[in-house]
């Protein structure tokens, strides 16, 4: 086609991209430019391929749309587009192929199509069926290709699964993997990299910025250590009260602290059996006069929710008894709260910003005996054990910085 652009590619990416493997699987770092060699990928096939149809997949179509959609209608010169459809992120070239950027939450509707090419980006986070009973039969009849490109998402995925059959199936010479991390990507500069270390556990550093496949079988807290303990904490009355808060009717669990610079100190907690939510802010004006600044940190549902039996949400109740109410907009994804959690307790430069009073009995044992369900990545609510941990993720959550939809560095919460 006439006018192709000139489009560069750092040595990692273009490792990727010179291999003519039908089936290739990129496990990859943040930021190492996954999404940009994607929409290359598929601008190629579209290119040497006319009048078919090849698919880019996310997990959902809002990250089909915010992460490639823009990028690819800047890859792709204007003189090459015949149509293209805003709604279905669609673009048809003037050779008669077709790109089309899809969410895979639905899959079931990506069924009867015929496919001559597919990346499948994040597909860590996608259900094994997208894969196996959709997308791979669409690549029959036309012996279509596949790349696979993700972060990891520990060893108990489908796509962890993928990566080891790869190696078996190397030397068949249809399947072919790499692993890169992101400074080997070369789009973010190793002072960046080791600044990031310091807001992360040393686990999900691993996995977010190394490419490792960690397993997430075993405790939830696996930062924790007695070092986090400390008979030294002290609340200091001058200081603001901050307050973890989980709303569940029992137990009804709170974890108190106050920040001292860049620490978070716990020193006392509350667990009501068969509480309402102004039962539980009664007993922390009980404990703690009104007269001091009391800002309350709890789960985000509560700003809809009514575990009170009234008309009022659990929020409002909260603010109509004097406290001030820190929350984001949105609620926090399970894996936010848990990396948060483990990097206060233990980041990746071996610093501890979290520190607990020995009294503080049910968090500690909270942090201690709460273990992920065999096979997934989500605590295992059944030992009962997990409310605490939970008071604790949302008060670190709002303190350190690590809140739901914001960038590095950048805060988004509600405040009332």
């Amino acid at each position: 086609m006439a006018g192709t652009p000139q489009l560069s590619l750092r040595h990692a990416q273009g490792e990727v991209f010179t291999d003519r493997t039908r089936f290739r699987v990129l496990v990859a770092g943040r930021r190492f430019g996954k999404s940009y060699l994607s929409c290359i990928e598929l601008l190629r096939g579209a290119i040497e391929k006319p009048g078919e149809v090849f698919f880019y997949a996310a997990p959902t179509y809002r990250m089909a749309k915010d992460i490639a959609w823009k990028l690819l209608k800047q890859l792709v010169p204007k003189t090459w587009i015949k149509s293209k459809n805003e709604s279905d992120l669609k673009i048809e070239l003037i050779n008669g192929s077709l790109i089309e950027l899809k969410g895979t939450e639905n899959a079931m509707a990506l069924r009867g199509r015929s496919l001559s090419g597919l990346v499948l980006d994040e597909a860590a986070f996608m259900d094994s069926a997208v894969w196996f009973e959709v997308l791979r039969p669409a690549l029959a009849d036309k012996q279509g290709w596949a790349l696979f490109i993700s972060t990891p998402e520990g060893t108990a995925s489908w796509f962890y699964d993928l990566w080891c059959f790869c190696e078996e199936e190397e030397a068949s010479q249809t399947w072919k993997r790499w692993s890169y991390t992101t400074i080997e990507g070369g789009n973010v500069p190793p002072d960046e990299v080791e600044a990031a270390r310091a807001q992360l556990d040393p686990r999900t550093f691993r996995q977010e910025f190394e490419a490792s496949f960690e397993n997430l079988s075993g405790l939830v807290a696996a930062s924790f250590s007695d070092e986090n303990i400390s008979r030294d904490i002290v609340d200091i009355p001058q200081l603001g009260l901050l307050v973890g808060l989980d709303f569940n009717i029992d137990p009804m669990s709170a974890c108190f602290g106050i920040r001292v610079d860049d620490e978070l100190h716990i020193f006392d907690e509350m667990s009501l059996s068969n509480a309402t939510t102004w039962e539980a802010a009664d007993e922390i004006i009980r404990r703690y006069s009104l007269d001091r600044r009391i800002t309350v940190c709890p789960d985000p549902t509560g700003a809809a929710r009514k575990t009170a039996g009234v008309g009022a949400t659990d929020h409002h109740i909260l603010r109509k008894s004097g406290f001030k109410v820190s929350t984001p907009k949105a609620p926090w994804k399970i894996r936010d709260k848990v990396n948060c959690v483990n990097t206060a307790l233990l980041d990746g430069t071996g610093k501890r910003r979290l520190k607990i009073h020995p009294r503080c009995k049910e968090l500690i044992k909270s942090l201690r005996t709460l273990t992920y369900e065999e096979n997934t990545g989500l605590p295992n609510k059944k030992l009962g054990v997990d409310h605490q941990f939970d008071a604790l993720g949302y008060l670190c959550l709002m303190q350190f910085n690590l809140n739901k939809g914001g960038r590095a560095g950048e805060t988004r919460f509600r405040v009332y």
